[in-house]
């Protein structure tokens, strides 16, 4: 979390709640706004985010470092389980103790979504097509829902606050060795860094699994060198 102009004109701000005018663009638009507006969000670089919780009951550390356009890493330390996650240059890789499994074919494609940093921007650019599904009440909040289909036709929803702009909800489909799964996520307590806000709270569901993780720290162009993103 390809693009250009001045965010939000006028007329894009009275007909965003009007369900006849209001499209998946809109909405994205109207959340980048929401978070501190496109030039802030274009200057991103490299973000690395630190995040701890619970997984199953078991305590769960998470660092995930991005950098533009498209590198990813993430160390996942689980108890005395720990799985490296890499992309870079369309390919992933998961590593899990001795073992490495490279990433293929579908979920290979959303590993890559999720590494590209600027993918709302401009979402048709990446092949990514995007629908205004309607307004929705998730846990008591109004949402406006988006689908964005990614071009092996999984299928990503979105739900934004009505009333905030901000991401309130995710649903991914997650392809796996055991089928098809929908993995959920909310975010809530959003905070400012350096002028960008961020979800502090981050629930996640994937099955029977449930992870409850807590943002500790986000930094934000540090440098990052390509060398972390190097597959081993």
């Amino acid at each position: 979390m390809s693009f250009s102009g001045i965010l939000l004109p006028q007329e894009e701000v009275t007909t965003e709640t009007d369900p006849v005018n209001i499209t998946a663009m809109a909405v994205i638009n109207k959340y980048i706004y929401a978070i501190g507006g496109i030039d802030k969000f274009k200057n991103v670089i490299d973000r690395t985010t630190v995040m701890t919780g619970t997984a199953m009951g078991q305590p769960i550390n998470i660092i995930i470092m991005q950098k533009y356009p498209d590198k990813l890493f993430q160390d996942l330390q689980a108890g005395e389980v720990k799985q490296l996650l890499y992309y870079k240059d369309g390919k992933g890789m998961i590593i899990l103790g001795n073992e490495k499994t490279e990433i293929e074919k579908k979920e290979l494609e959303r590993l890559m979504m999720d590494a590209t940093m600027q993918l709302l921007l401009s979402p048709d650019s990446f092949g990514v097509k995007s629908d205004f599904m309607g307004e929705e009440c998730i846990d008591s909040v109004d949402c406006y829902a988006i689908r964005l289909v990614l071009p092996s036709r999984i299928r990503w929803f979105q739900y934004y606050s009505v009333e905030t702009g901000l991401k309130f909800k995710e649903t991914k489909e997650i392809h796996t060795k055991q089928g098809l799964f929908e993995q959920e996520t909310y975010f809530s307590d959003y905070r400012e860094v350096k002028g960008l806000k961020f979800p502090f709270t981050i629930k996640q569901h994937l099955g029977l699994q449930e992870i409850d993780l807590t943002v500790t720290s986000i930094d934000i162009n540090t440098g990052l060198d390509d060398s972390v993103f190097e597959i081993p």
